[in-house]
């Protein structure tokens, strides 16, 4: 009888311990939420260097595939409100969400609103910045420094 006792405090020990622990990893969710919502120009930068999480680092890389790829050969401008949490499965927010893998203690709208959101328009911007300076330099006819901005933003 006594092992069993024994056995049933250790079995609640271990659960309240893992009560306190999801709750531990919840408020630093939280926490990390609030810091990661960005805004400025160079924000984005100084959130990949800082906060972003091994995870978040290889849902930015698959973010930047996909746009470069799939999205920007076919779409240039995108439509107004893009960047909104959507349910629709061909919404933007959605069609990101599928290529990549949402961390375990997000909903998919959290982590869209907090970190791939800012990541996506990151890479638009650079993709806008890029095409535009193509057609700057194909007007001046410098093609050798298109060359070096399209190898220098690739590793970025």
């Amino acid at each position: 009888m006594a092992n069993e006792s024994n056995k049933d405090e250790l079995i609640e020990t271990l659960q309240n311990e893992l009560v306190l622990l999801k709750r531990q990893v919840g408020e630093f969710q939280d926490l990390r939420m609030s810091i990661v919502k960005v805004n400025g120009k160079n924000s984005v930068k100084r959130l990949k260097a800082r906060l972003l999480t091994t995870s978040d680092r290889l849902n930015a890389s698959e973010i930047s595939h996909w746009f470069r790829e799939c999205l920007w050969p076919h779409v240039k401008l995108m439509p107004d409100q893009w960047h909104k949490w959507s349910e629709n499965p061909k919404s933007i927010c959605q069609r990101v969400l599928a290529v990549i893998g949402v961390p375990t203690g997000f909903t998919q709208e959290d982590y869209w609103m907090g970190v791939a959101r800012s990541i996506a328009n990151e890479k638009l911007c650079a993709l806008r910045s890029n095409t535009k300076q193509a057609m700057f330099v194909q007007f001046k006819g410098n093609i050798v420094l298109y060359a070096f901005l399209i190898i220098v933003n690739d590793e970025l």
